[in-house]
């Protein structure tokens, strides 16, 4: 599997048999350069500007299967479960919710958690169960912060977490954090951090270690 992270929250996965998987495709006004890759399947957590690009979605081709809602959904051998969580502290009041989406491909399990803005209930930690791969924002200000992400990763126990929806060049969101502190409490509890030093991981199942680690890609589209 390919996993290259676009920029944000999006992440455009390559499975093995030559699938492919785009996630949070954003529009053009947050700075980043804007994800042109056609994909089998597309996932969108919800409908601010800087997840969804209505451009790129009115642009799909036929047979290309769009994903929005929670719930079980299953193409070309993988299978995805949407999950919503809250998008604030306000049990939605603010920002109303976000869907999560647990992906099951080539013997590996994904979440990417969106805009997730508070700690989910217990619940939801039982439905989605062993997690190898976790894509979670760290950023702060719309979702979870440093210390909120890791309190979730405290709980979910994931064997790779990639970080994203964090301050980087170019972003016009610029209340959003960097992730320097995040960085700095991961390696207070002991996680191995790696930098990935390009846009683009390769892993297998069988690549999968023991330890449970951070990897922080380069954004490719900054």
């Amino acid at each position: 599997m390919l996993i290259e992270w676009i920029g944000h929250s999006c992440f455009y996965i390559t499975t093995e048999t030559g699938k492919t998987i785009l996630i949070d495709p954003y529009d053009d006004t947050i700075g980043l350069r804007v994800p042109e890759k056609q994909a089998d399947i597309v996932l969108v957590t919800h409908d601010h500007f800087d997840h969804r690009n209505q451009a790129y979605i009115d642009g799909m081709r036929n047979g290309d299967i769009l994903v929005t809602e929670a719930g079980p959904h299953e193409a070309d051998g993988i299978k995805i479960t949407g999950i919503p969580v809250w998008h604030d502290e306000q049990q939605g009041k603010e920002r109303g919710e976000v869907i999560t989406y647990l992906i099951e491909a080539d013997g590996m399990r994904l979440l990417h958690m969106g805009d997730v803005g508070a700690m989910p209930e217990a619940p939801y930690f039982e439905q989605i169960g062993k997690i190898d791969i976790l894509m979670i924002p760290v950023g702060g200000y719309y979702t979870v912060d440093a210390k909120g992400a890791l309190n979730i990763m405290d709980q979910i126990h994931p064997n790779i977490t990639i970080p994203m929806h964090y301050l980087v060049n170019g972003l016009t969101l610029t209340e959003l954090a960097s992730p320097h502190d995040f960085l700095a409490r991961a390696a207070s509890r002991e996680y191995d951090v790696s930098r990935l030093g390009g846009g683009v991981f390769e892993i297998t199942k069988d690549n999968l270690k023991k330890r449970n680690r951070i990897v922080v890609m380069e954004c490719s589209h900054c």
